[in-house]
């Protein structure tokens, strides 16, 4: 098992984030996410704490997926588009921090 494994196939979801940015393919990207949570849980010494934060992050990711709308200018839509994907992100930095902690101190 190793940590810095599982950070690396974390850090890749990022051009899914950008791609979900888009509105572009939101259901394959969240499958995409729960796929990598997979490989992550697989490579990583997983605990409660990791369950919690990766549930949350695949929760937060299929609601912005399922909310997202065209912002078609309109400054409203975009901004609930924005704070329901800073949602993810958010959700994505916590779980990459206690990933952060195992590895070993150098």
């Amino acid at each position: 098992m190793s940590a810095q494994t599982a950070i690396a196939i974390l850090d890749s979801m990022f051009d899914l984030f950008k791609e979900m940015g888009s509105g572009i393919a939101l259901d394959l990207n969240w499958l995409a996410i729960a796929r990598r949570l997979q490989q992550v849980r697989a490579q990583a010494v997983w605990s409660a704490d990791l369950d919690f934060v990766a549930t949350k992050l695949k929760a937060h990711a299929a609601h912005y997926a399922t909310t997202y709308r065209p912002p078609l200018g309109s400054e409203a839509i975009s901004k609930a588009n924005a704070d329901r994907l800073d949602d993810v992100v958010r959700h994505y930095s916590i779980l990459r921090a206690h990933l952060e902690q195992q590895l070993p101190a150098s």
